[in-house]
């Protein structure tokens, strides 16, 4: 059967997180109207659940989504491609020359790992992806939250459709959250992991690796 190795965006691949620097990129070139923020802040105070305010795109409603796509290039271009990691190249060279198939599963914006992707040149990417009408932003996702337990039904539905076996495949994550995904493969590996995570990988067996000096984030 096929293989394939799953890599997390950020905190794995790059040692930050790509949604919130892009954010604070369009915030620092007058890109985010004021009403904006103060319906995604209403809605976190409202809520007091930061994952669902997370999945909440308010923040970008009413922009139009080639701009957006544009704005992204230029930020990861500026901010974000230099925070790859080398072990990422080493990795992903690796699991082509076994023949697996690379792919990036992350909670980020789809126009933002598409990029990464790109440079990267891995076979799939999955990410939340913008509803867009009539060429202009809703504010909402399409399709399931990239997270936690969802992450693991991605990675099921991915390996039913493609038939890959997941007890030879690999996985990489750096959040207590990404051990759903990690427990499905038979070579997970915690990169940079947090506390709890690390304490997961740890009484599981896995493979713990250090792809950064350093994480320029904490979630």
């Amino acid at each position: 059967m096929r293989t394939c190795a799953i890599f997390d965006l950020d905190g794995t691949i790059i040692n930050r997180s790509s949604e919130r620097v892009f954010l604070n990129y369009l915030l620092s070139n007058g890109e985010i109207p004021l009403g904006n923020l103060l319906r995604w802040t209403a809605y976190f105070i409202k809520s007091r659940n930061l994952r669902e305010s997370k999945a909440n795109k308010v923040y970008l409603r009413g922009l139009e989504y080639e701009h957006i796509c544009a704005m992204a290039q230029l930020c990861v271009a500026e901010r974000l491609i230099n925070s790859i990691s080398p072990r990422v190249f080493e990795h992903i060279e690796f699991h082509r020359a076994e023949g697996r198939t690379v792919i990036i599963l992350s909670g980020s914006l789809e126009i933002l790992i598409r990029l990464f992707h790109n440079h990267l040149k891995t076979d799939m990417m999955i990410g939340n992806v913008l509803e867009v009408v009539n060429g202009t932003v809703t504010g909402r996702r399409i399709g399931r939250n990239c997270y936690g337990e969802n992450k693991a039904i991605l990675v099921q539905q991915i390996a039913t459709e493609h038939g890959f076996d997941l007890s030879q495949s690999y996985a990489y994550g750096n959040h207590y959250s990404d051990a759903h995904k990690l427990h499905l493969v038979g070579h997970p590996v915690a990169v940079n992991p947090d506390g709890k995570l690390r304490r997961i990988a740890a009484a599981n067996g896995w493979r713990i690796e250090q792809f950064h000096d350093k994480l320029g984030f904490t979630r």
